[in-house]
């Protein structure tokens, strides 16, 4: 091994190479024995000498040597290249015992990450990473422990060991289609049958005290429970698939199917109860005010049998729902589509068929004046006897007909349609002139045929209108002798 000049390391001042002294000084004479030049061979032996005196001294001491000058004249250039090697440094060397370098040798392996770099090793400019190290790994959450599954209070559990004979099976499948035909038994409404079904809710609906809350009502029974349920909005699917049997006769579902920002995302869920069969065949109010709706929703009701008030207040429907209600034309008394800006005209004709209605709000809807006109001409001919709540717009408009057109033509002036082709262009234009008196968006002038179909509408549009004025002068003397139930709007 070559070891021509000192190895420097700028971290570790205290580095050395790991090799032993006679191995170097073994080197330095074999490098003695193969150059020929003298100033050479005796640099070599001046340094040999250094290191020879260095360890001979005692320990703790510090001797700075510096090269005698020799006699010949090459001692300048020996020292000279030895301040060229050892860059200008004055040379000391330490004289360590053989227990001081083995306590230097000596280091923890323990804490080697907390300690600088050893003395007798180089410095390796590394950077310890491993508490950096990401991994990513994808698992699903788990709620329950999967080694003990949990189970619905709906489900029987099954038996642990064994299987289930043939008659246990049959029973099982009995014991769904039972269920699904005519809902979960749930008892009468006496004392001893309201305990096991308010116990079935409360197992449906933990941590809200429920049990606690419905054993405090004053007269608990089943319309009591479904007022209770529905004013806390907890009337959710699995609670009516459970009432949906019982006499129930009014449901407010405004609080429990409430959209409430997206957070009710399974409130919809609920009108499938209705579907099912021999659901809720006692119903007789029904409200859905609040709730947005869509249109076809409503085929989920359309076959409740005894179905008599259905309020849709502000349910964001269109005219396809009000065709939906049809089908319950049998048995609905009282209707309301109020606050409904998606209803027009065009849903007068599915109004009409509901023959039996005797209350009607379409209040803050489009329905106008023409399919008004329309209603109230089907209510007058059939001699129906309806309270029919109608929008401001055309409350405004029946109540200014003075200033449409001449409401009470006197003779010469006719009032009568079917006269107007008899008449001549002097009599048209005399009758035209008089309803411009009133409006004057009329025009009196023209030929006789545009004077004449002018003149026909006019006649046929107060004619309709006196009618919706009957309406509700009629509906007026309606109310003073009959009070109708509480609509919510």
């Amino acid at each position: 091994m070559s070891f021509p000049l000192p190895t420097i390391d700028d971290k570790n001042p205290l580095y050395c190479p790991a090799i032993t002294a006679s191995n170097y000084l073994g080197s330095l004479r074999h490098q003695r024995s193969s150059r020929t030049r003298r100033t050479q061979a005796q640099s070599d032996r001046s340094f040999a000498r250094i290191l020879e005196k260095a360890l001979e001294t005692d320990e703790g001491e510090h001797e700075p040597y510096t090269e005698p000058l020799s006699s010949d004249g090459d001692s300048s250039h020996t020292l000279q290249d030895l301040s060229n090697t050892f860059e200008h440094r004055t040379i000391t060397v330490r004289k360590t015992s053989t227990q001081a370098l083995k306590k230097r040798k000596c280091i923890s392996s323990d804490l080697s990450d907390l300690q600088g770099p050893t003395k007798y090793a180089r410095s390796v400019s590394t950077v310890h990473e491993s508490s950096f190290e990401i991994s990513v790994r994808r698992e699903r959450l788990r709620f329950f422990d999967p080694k003990k599954p949990q189970q619905s209070p709906l489900v029987v559990p099954k038996k642990e060991f064994g299987q289930p004979t043939l008659a246990e099976e049959l029973k099982e499948k009995v014991r769904v289609l039972e269920d699904e035909l005519y809902g979960p038994p749930i008892g009468t409404e006496s004392p001893r049958g309201l305990k096991p079904l308010i116990q079935h809710l409360d197992a449906l609906m933990p941590g809200i005290r429920l049990k606690e809350r419905l054993t405090k009502l004053p007269e608990p029974s089943h319309q009591a429970i479904a007022d209770f349920l529905g004013d806390n909005g907890l009337l959710n699917t699995r609670v009516m698939g459970i009432l949906r049997t019982s006499e129930i006769r009014k449901l407010v579902l405004k609080e429990s199917l409430a959209d409430e920002d997206g957070l009710n995302l399974a409130g919809r869920d609920a009108f499938r109860v209705f579907s099912k069969p021999n659901s809720f065949l006692f119903l007789t109010e029904l409200s859905f005010c609040g709730v947005q709706l869509q249109d076809l929703d409503l085929l989920h009701i359309h076959h409740l049998p005894r179905l008599v008030t259905l309020l849709l207040n502000n349910t964001g429907i269109g005219n396809e729902a009000v065709y939906h209600i049809v089908a319950l034309r049998r048995t609905l008394l009282q209707l309301s589509i109020a606050i409904n800006p998606h209803i027009d005209d065009d849903a007068v004709p599915a109004i009409i068929m509901l023959s039996k209605l005797s209350f009607l709000t379409i209040l803050d809807t489009n329905i106008g004046m023409r399919g008004l006109r329309r209603l109230a001409k089907v209510i007058a001919d059939e001699h129906r006897s309806i309270d029919v709540e109608i929008p401001s717009a055309c409350e405004t408009y029946i109540h200014n007909l003075e200033s449409e057109y001449l409401l009470d033509p006197k003779p010469p002036l006719i009032a009568n349609s079917s006269i107007v082709p008899d008449l001549s262009a002097n009599a048209l234009k005399r009758n035209l002139t008089a309803h411009a008196a009133c409006n004057s968006s009329i025009i009196a002038v023209g030929t006789k045929r545009e004077m004449a179909a002018r003149l026909c509408e006019i006649l046929e549009t107060r004619k309709m209108d006196l009618v919706v004025r009957d309406m509700i002068q009629a509906q007026g003397e309606i109310r003073c002798n009959y009070v109708y139930p509480l609509l919510v709007l």
